[in-house]
């Protein structure tokens, strides 16, 4: 959840004041014409994100009822098959 939202123009005015507060631990979302268009968040947060959305992706698959075709051997390539 973003902690401020700040428009880009502001944005590129403030910028060092800016990346100071996303060091500090904001997460800081961007806006043009009003319109969220980017996100700045900690680099310590990122691989959180990544995580979550990976997680995301895989119970939406699993929701969905993927099927896996397993024949009794297991290598690289079966495992990135679908």
């Amino acid at each position: 959840m973003p902690d401020a939202f700040i428009s880009a123009t502001d944005a590129n005015r403030s910028f060092s004041r800016l990346l100071r507060s996303v060091e500090d631990g904001a997460q800081v979302t961007i806006t043009k014409d009003g319109k969220p268009v980017a996100v700045m968040v900690p680099a310590s947060a990122v691989p959180d994100l990544v995580a979550e959305a990976a997680r995301t992706r895989m119970l939406e698959m699993l929701q969905k009822g993927m099927a896996f075709h397993y024949d009794g051997k297991l290598d690289r390539d079966a495992l990135h098959s679908r």
